[in-house]
């Protein structure tokens, strides 16, 4: 039997267990009487070890089940026992599976747990550096929050390089995991996570002051505050040997207090709102959609995305569902007798939603995001946002979002 994906699990002198990186060849394993299989990995067992992988996997189905509760679940597959593996010590992986939903104080998740307080606080930190918890002081309390998969430690993981990590491998079964049918069900529900926003300029001021909720400038003006990060999509896709040329440093978002963890804990660094400006810029410069969350007011971040390894826009390109993401109030419309049949805008579409039909291009308004990047590069500004017949209202708030999100699935 071969060892898979070259882990293996070994039994430290302690009792405990920990990640090594043998090269066992198939006859040298034969030869071995103690082994078996956990989850795809050779188990060489010693001692009480088998009833010690036994606890472990269990720990590790309840860590799944209680992060299955979150607004975006985390369905069952083997990929994603192995994800957990990775990020998880046994003892974080505990403290998750008992993690009390929301945000709460330690006294919450010691009643919880059952630990001891100092050890508690120590494993909580450990993940906080790792994006497994996020902590939040509010009414003079700390409080924490066990970290959702998506949109949560999966992203995390990659907004930064962390080389006690095999990231080669997290990339591959975290690009293998999103793809799987069960996780595309879950995260391309009926009301998206993810909402497209125009680009700067491509539509007349004089307009419903409603519809600013559409715009990413006025997202980041009223945020006031926020950060810059790598972009997790096209870092994974670096490890992958998938990357196009679009920025991975600097072009991901975090708006206001949602801003502020991600500083603190070294996942992004600091921005203004003129350097956040700036990088929205750059990002239209390459042609990247804005997304962010699916609401009218405060959203927590801002996207620059790229059609060919964005994870979001996957639902829309790879997997073909047409509502994977909520467009803006506008649709591109071109002007036949300005235009002058160049294809450049095909050429940019990041979803190809607009073809050219002879000589002419033609949106397909099933799918057209009226994210504006067609009309922003168009030389004989043939083309032109307008408003669509019928008004898309998206949730008010993070909270009405995640509201809505945990009611179609009934998880509330």
């Amino acid at each position: 039997m071969l060892v898979l994906w070259n882990l293996c699990y070994v039994l430290s002198k302690k009792g405990g267990f920990k990640i090594e990186f043998p090269s066992y060849s198939k006859s040298s394993l034969e030869k071995k009487k103690n082994w078996r299989t956990f989850q795809g990995l050779i188990i060489l067992v010693g001692g009480n070890f088998m009833g010690h992988i036994h606890k472990k996997e269990e720990i590790l189905k309840e860590l799944q089940k209680r992060l299955h509760h979150n607004p975006i679940g985390l369905p069952e597959h083997s990929t994603l026992y192995e994800i957990l593996t990775i990020l998880f010590s046994e003892k974080e992986a505990e403290v998750g599976a008992k993690f009390p939903l929301g945000f709460v104080t330690i006294d919450e998740i010691q009643e919880s747990t059952g630990m001891n307080r100092d050890e508690l606080e120590e494993i909580l930190n450990g993940m906080i550096k790792k994006g497994l918890v996020y902590s939040s002081l509010k009414d003079g309390k700390t409080k924490y929050l066990l970290s959702p998969g998506v949109t949560g430690f999966f992203e995390m993981t990659f907004m930064r390089t962390d080389e006690s990590l095999p990231m080669k491998r997290l990339a591959e079964l975290m690009y293998t995991y999103r793809n799987t049918p069960e996780f595309v069900k879950e995260f391309f529900s009926q009301t998206p996570r993810a909402k497209a926003y125009l680009y700067s300029g491509v539509i007349s001021k004089v307009r419903s002051e409603v519809l600013s909720f559409d715009e990413a400038e006025e997202h980041i003006r009223k945020a006031g505050r926020g950060s810059l990060g790598r972009c997790y999509c096209r870092h994974e896709a670096w490890h992958l040997g998938k990357n196009c040329s679009a920025p991975i440093e600097n072009i991901c978002m975090s708006l206001g207090g949602a801003s502020d963890f991600l500083v603190e804990h070294g996942f992004a660094k600091r921005a203004s709102v003129s350097e956040l400006l700036e990088a929205l810029k750059r990002a239209e410069d390459y042609g990247l959609v804005h997304m962010g969350d699916n609401v009218m007011e405060q959203t927590t971040f801002i996207c620059n995305c790229c059609g060919c390894c964005c994870g979001l826009l996957e639902g829309i390109t790879k997997h073909h569902l047409k509502n994977a993401v909520t467009t803006t109030n506008y649709i591109a419309r071109v002007n036949l007798e300005e235009c002058n049949g160049c294809g450049l805008c095909e050429e940019r579409c990041q979803i190809k939603a607009i073809r050219m039909i002879g000589d002419y291009p033609k949106p397909d308004e099933e799918i057209c995001l009226g994210c504006g990047i067609c009309a922003h590069f168009c030389p004989s500004r043939a083309i032109k946002m307008e408003e669509r017949d019928k008004r898309i209202i998206p949730p008010k708030t993070y909270k009405d979002l995640i509201k809505r999100l945990m009611q179609e699935k009934g998880r509330i």
